[in-house]
């Protein structure tokens, strides 16, 4: 299933060249002043994150891999707080136990995500621990679903999710990060962990069997920076 892909990235991208710009007037406004420092950077991001979904009714499911890729703003004008906003293709998605044998369903989601995150960022060196913690606004690009050998459309529920395209249903919860920036002059090297927990329906109620579907992923991120 396609889901507009081509307009919802151009939109996406569109957005972040505006807080790109935004800093830049920011940056502009605070003039010659020494006591604020100011760096604004911009990056690319990418990491990897296992997924999983928590349904009601209970299912038992198993993680699923997926990959980030992304452009990223930095802005900082304190030492220690700044915001850094990111505009990533991602794939999610879970797996579930199917059946009595030992087979699965699978369904896999892309989405373009945004990303706005405010950071804390410790020290002046060049090793600095930082966390982060934003809000995240995923739009399902395509999706694919993997039916295991023994799938029978005939024993599922009249409102079951497997064998069907989903609706579109835009994704939006909180992702947090801990880690550490490697300051080398004009270029930032960024390596943390990430957890994200979602706050709405994957599924919306009443459309499915599912009750509830949160999505929920942990992993790990880095991210390469340059100051404009």
């Amino acid at each position: 299933m396609h889901l507009r892909p081509r307009a919802l990235l151009v939109g996406l991208c569109a957005l972040l060249l505006y807080l790109l710009a935004g800093t830049q007037v920011l940056r502009a406004q605070q003039g010659d002043s020494t006591a604020v420092e100011t760096r604004l950077q911009l990056g690319v991001v990418g990491g990897l994150m296992v997924h999983e979904v928590d349904f009601t009714p209970n299912v038992t499911v198993q993680t699923l891999p997926g990959r980030s890729y992304g452009l990223a703003v930095r802005y900082f004008d304190k030492q220690l707080v700044g915001f850094q906003a990111e505009v990533s293709y991602v794939e999610a998605g879970w797996r579930e136990d199917y059946g009595m044998d030992t087979t699965t369903y699978e369904r896999q989601t892309r989405y373009a995500e945004l990303q706005l995150l405010t950071q804390f960022s410790v020290g002046r060196g060049v090793v600095q621990p930082m966390l982060q913690l934003g809000p995240y606004l995923s739009v399902p690009l395509s999706e694919q679903e993997v039916l295991p050998a023994d799938f029978d459309p005939e024993k599922e529920p009249t409102n079951s999710y497997r064998g069907r395209e989903l609706p579109f249903r835009i994704n939006y919860g909180l992702r947090a990060g801990v880690g550490l920036n490697l300051e080398l002059g004009p270029v930032t090297v960024q390596l943390e962990g990430r957890y994200l927990q979602g706050f709405s329906n994957l599924l919306k109620p009443g459309e499915s069997q599912a009750a509830t579907s949160i999505r929920r992923g942990f992993g790990g991120q880095a991210g390469l920076f340059f100051a404009l």
